[in-house]
């Protein structure tokens, strides 16, 4: 799941577009000076959010300066990285996280600092897991569908198990869903 191995069978999240979908709802509020804290550089799951980002920018004609795209390994750095992003001279209006766990830390920093989400910042993080949904603000984030990933994988063994003559090595790819919380508002500007 979420790893390809040459000549392996492989069930892979939609990263490319759940990120694209994440940076759509966010230009749809008015965004334009979006940041985001990605994971670590070497990852596949992360280049292929980092894909979906740039193309979304891209397709809503959002320019992205060097300094809004960061690596960040765990939520600690994530927390520092947040901080870096808000004493920019020109801050982002909204900041994406590489995952809910990392957006809470983000989002502690910002109230540190003495600012409100979504009212002065915008944040979304990705993943969708149960303490994005009860925490307060609800946070936007993009939820993957676990349960089909693990389905499809568990189809995928089978088959290898069962019929490996005719069990082809191929690659599923399993969509998520936007959450649309309260942590993504139209920008202050």
């Amino acid at each position: 799941v979420d790893h390809v191995f040459n000549n392996r069978a492989a069930v892979l999240s939609d990263n490319t577009d759940g990120v694209h979908k994440l940076v759509d709802q966010l230009a749809a509020l008015g965004h334009e000076r979006i940041a985001y804290i990605h994971g670590e550089n070497h990852s596949a799951v992360t280049q292929k959010r980092l894909v979906g980002f740039y193309r979304a920018c891209a397709a809503h004609g959002i320019t992205v300066p060097d300094a809004y795209i960061v690596p960040s390994t765990d939520v600690e750095r994530c927390a520092e990285e947040t901080r870096a992003l808000l004493a920019l001279p020109q801050r982002p209006t909204a900041i994406l996280f590489p995952d809910d766990f990392s957006a809470i830390g983000g989002i502690q920093t910002i109230r540190q600092e003495g600012l409100l989400i979504p009212r002065d910042i915008s944040v979304a993080g990705y993943d969708g897991n149960l303490i994005s949904q009860i925490m307060s603000p609800q946070l936007t984030t993009y939820r993957q569908d676990t349960e089909a990933l693990g389905r499809a994988a568990a189809e995928l063994l089978i088959e290898q198990i069962e019929s490996p003559r005719t069990a082809l090595p191929e690659q599923k790819l399993v969509s998520g869903s936007l959450l649309k919380g309260q942590s993504v508002d139209v920008p202050n500007l």
